[in-house]
């Protein structure tokens, strides 16, 4: 399994910035720092419960996504172990902005088998409510493993104003929000990592 979730941003901004005539520090407090500051406080707790799991977990943080995925794409053509060996990645990528309905949105659920009915049970463990898409899975770095055939699940909280602008700072994050996303995405690593038999990439079938 990989967990995963990209560190850059957008610098002083630019083109992709949503107020690209202004220079000035795009911080990226929700986009990426809240995926990367989630990777490293699951990575601690694995860390300290490793006899839970019974598959290993790659944590992995890219570079260089807002510039086309580019390090997610180098690392799946330049794989650190085979790709036939990875089962399921999962990406998180703006999950600091919880919302009052305790929302945790999630694309890729149907791509794996029971991933949907499992990620939907695990809503009440923790106190949030999943929205589980079946396909869907967006334009974060999880799709670089999607296109290999490899089962993913995005992770993210939802839409804002200050997305890609210098506003997205600490002051909008939902601290208690990502407590409790970091909580439902152990929880999923442990119950997919603990599951007797094969998981199983599901294609989305198209009409």
């Amino acid at each position: 399994m990989v967990l995963g979730a990209h560190y850059d941003h957008l610098g002083m901004g630019g083109p992709s910035s949503k107020k690209p005539d202004t220079v000035g520090i795009h911080l990226g407090a929700d986009d990426n720092a809240s995926g990367t500051a989630a990777l490293l406080e699951i990575a601690e707790k694995l860390s300290a419960n490793r006899k839970d799991l019974k598959r290993s977990v790659l944590l992995i943080a890219f570079g260089a996504e807002e510039q086309g995925l580019l390090g997610s794409r180098y690392f799946v053509e330049h794989p650190l172990v085979p790709l036939s060996s990875i089962k399921l990645m999962l990406n998180m990528d703006m999950v600091g902005r919880m919302n009052a309905e305790k929302q945790l949105y999630m694309g890729g659920a149907a791509s794996f088998d029971g991933g949907m009915d499992l990620m939907k049970s695990l809503g009440p463990q923790v106190g949030i409510n999943p929205i589980v898409i079946a396909y869907d899975v967006g334009g974060s770095d999880h799709v670089s493993f999607y296109r290999k055939n490899i089962s993913v699940l995005g992770f993210h909280t939802g839409g804002h104003p200050q997305y890609h602008t210098p506003e997205d700072d600490i002051a909008h994050i939902n601290i208690a929000g990502e407590k409790l996303v970091c909580d439902y995405i152990y929880k999923a690593i442990v119950s997919v990592a603990s599951r007797e038999g094969a998981i199983l990439f599901v294609p989305e079938k198209k009409n």
